[in-house]
């Protein structure tokens, strides 16, 4: 069931004016426990409106009354800024004409990047173009609906590297039943067929594991600087940042080992290598951690260069930073990778934290950032 926006808006302004009765507060916490967008439109709010925003709030007013009041509060803190940024405006306006010769008016195409899966031999097969059923040397692989299963001859084992880039995601199911779902950017080097007594595989980004149990054959998952081993479990491993590598484990049993240290999880805790450090363990919320397997990124305290990486990494679009270096403001909230990149920058740009246009040359400039926090 969709969530409808307008009555959790209202929820959680209730929430921050402190006039939210014990059963709407049980509602709300409900709504954002089961639905990750939910929970990112609840962060967000959370940071836009303060307690001074929404002091006046009636616990018995509907939506429109508590729009009207916020939106008095909202002008009368405009009137003062917009006076301070008259010529601020002016100086804008000129930069406009002066730059607009490069710009577009509507975001380019996303990367024209494909899904592909080498195998051992060096051939390449475009599984973003190659649909259905295809034979090549003793190995039959069947791409469809955005998914991988194969079946490959006995013999020599032969192995395959599946690349997805920026802006994409996909599923592989593996020869003993496993089924590995790949964020963007992310590889998996993998076996065609798995040897009698080991399961092995590689990650270097982002991916989702369903390990299906074989207790005379453990299941080991390299990642720079560490190794996971399991028998049969669900877990989330992340390396886009290989000085800081996660596994977060939502059922079973897994044991992540480095050439220091071994930590055995247990189903709720992640661990994390950071370079230098010890490996650590701590609970971790799922619907935060496991959000981009609906499309959705969480945004907690983001500054602006990773709310560009994860544009690029969501959308395959080129971004530029045009604002200097000692801003530090950052943005909480949510990303739904499955909407426009322009509804997440418009809703942003709506909201002045940020200004943002694309060039011809397809790049995504952001040329200020004020965040949310």
């Amino acid at each position: 069931m969709k969530t409808d926006k307008e009555y959790l808006t209202q929820l959680v302004l209730f929430e921050i004016s402190g006039k939210i009765g014990a059963e709407e507060e049980a509602e709300l916490h409900r709504i954002i426990g089961e639905d990750p967008e939910a929970h990112g439109l609840y962060l967000q709010l959370h940071n836009i409106y303060d307690e001074s925003l929404l002091e006046d709030i009636s616990g018995e007013w509907g939506p429109q009354e508590v729009w009207k009041a916020i939106r008095r509060k909202q002008q009368q803190r405009m009137v003062t800024r917009s006076m301070a940024t008259v010529s601020v405006l002016l100086l804008g306006c000129m930069a406009f004409l002066f730059f607009r010769y490069d710009r577009v008016s509507t975001p380019p195409v996303a990367d024209n990047q494909h899904i592909k899966l080498q195998l051992s031999g060096g051939q390449i097969i475009d599984l973003s173009h190659q649909q259905g059923a295809v034979s090549t040397g003793g190995i039959t692989l069947h791409n469809q609906q955005h998914s991988l299963h194969f079946t490959a001859g006995a013999g020599e084992t032969q192995f395959a590297t599946l690349t997805v880039p920026a802006g994409k995601d996909y599923t592989v199911y593996l020869p003993d039943g496993s089924e590995v779902q790949l964020n963007a950017a992310t590889q998996l080097l993998f076996p065609l067929t798995f040897p009698a007594h080991r399961r092995e595989i590689t990650i270097h980004g982002e991916a989702y594991l369903k390990i299906a149990p074989a207790a005379d054959q453990p299941f080991i998952v390299h990642l720079p600087g560490t190794s996971v081993q399991v028998l049969g479990t669900e877990f989330n491993v992340n390396s886009y940042d290989s000085a800081q590598i996660s596994v977060a484990l939502v059922k079973g049993a897994v044991k992540m080992m480095t050439d220091k240290d071994t930590l055995a999880l247990k189903p709720g805790f992640e661990s994390v290598l950071t370079t230098g450090k010890q490996l650590q363990m701590h609970p971790f919320e799922a619907k935060d951690v496991l959000a981009w397997r609906s499309g959705i990124h969480l945004f907690h305290q983001a500054d602006a260069a990773e709310v560009a990486d994860l544009i690029h990494r969501f959308y395959g679009v080129n971004v530029k930073l045009d604002i200097p270096a000692s801003h530090t403001a950052t943005f909480t909230g949510s990303m739904n990778r499955h909407q426009p990149v322009t509804h997440f920058l418009d809703g942003l740009q709506y909201a002045h934290y940020l200004d943002y246009y694309f060039a011809k040359d397809s790049i995504l400039h952001l040329t200020s950032w004020t965040g949310n926090r």
